[in-house]
């Protein structure tokens, strides 16, 4: 029963709608039809203001990632090699990037992994925030060097760590990243994109279109 209530609660926890309540409070509006309609920090400081970024992924990484791997170290002493705990953070992703409080749609999952490797291997954190932070200073494109740096940590995970199950949890982690990009927020395909090339931009640059700077800038049709 234990073990079920983290489960669930890690979810939830996961689940909440952080980024949308943010702009529901601060500037009126819906975070899902603007920009990118991603439910995360980026659209957050594009749409409602930089300010409120820190404060986001401050909850995203210590609330909504990490807690729920305390709750399993500290609460109910789990081993840090128990399969059991794996369960948890992945859980948390999937709240976030599905979240049942949004008909099932969501943010990216980017903080909140961070959040969940934090707790599980500080190591493993900064491993592929350097890979992440350092093709995104080189190439000025973030997408393709987060979905690289998550890639890798399956790799990391085996090289650094005498545990298999972090390897299975890195691999978890880089299939529900990979399955939210393809799927994004249920959103329609554009009409004047192939099918192909949108996928192709959903998974590597982790938008519909080429063109970053008038997806990010997007606005209700109703505004503009």
């Amino acid at each position: 029963m234990e073990i079920a209530a983290l489960y669930i609660g890690s979810y939830l926890v996961g689940a909440i709608p952080s980024a949308y309540i943010i702009g529901r409070l601060v500037r009126g509006l819906d975070i899902r039809s603007y920009g990118s309609g991603n439910v995360g920090s980026a659209n957050l400081f594009e749409h409602v203001g930089k300010r409120w970024v820190i404060p986001l992924v401050a909850f995203e990484m210590l609330v909504k990632g990490a807690l729920p791997v305390w709750a399993g170290l500290f609460i109910l002493d789990l081993d840090r090699s128990s399969a059991y705990l794996i369960g948890p953070p992945l859980l948390a992703v999937t709240g976030n990037n599905w979240s049942v409080f949004l008909r099932f749609q969501g943010g990216r999952g980017i903080a909140v992994t961070g959040g969940t490797l934090l707790a599980l291997s500080p190591v493993l954190l900064v491993a592929c925030a350097g890979i992440s932070v350092i093709g995104w200073k080189v190439t000025k494109s973030s997408g393709v060097w987060v979905l690289i740096s998550l890639a890798l940590a399956p790799l990391w995970a085996y090289l650094l760590y005498d545990n298999l199950n972090l390897v299975w949890f890195s691999l978890g982690l880089l299939g529900i990243v990979v399955l939210k990009r393809l799927g994004a927020n249920w959103t329609s395909f554009p009409q004047d994109v192939s099918r192909r090339k949108v996928l192709f931009n959903r998974l590597v640059r982790d938008r519909d279109v080429s063109d970053r700077t008038g997806w990010v800038r997007r606005i209700p049709e109703v505004l503009s």
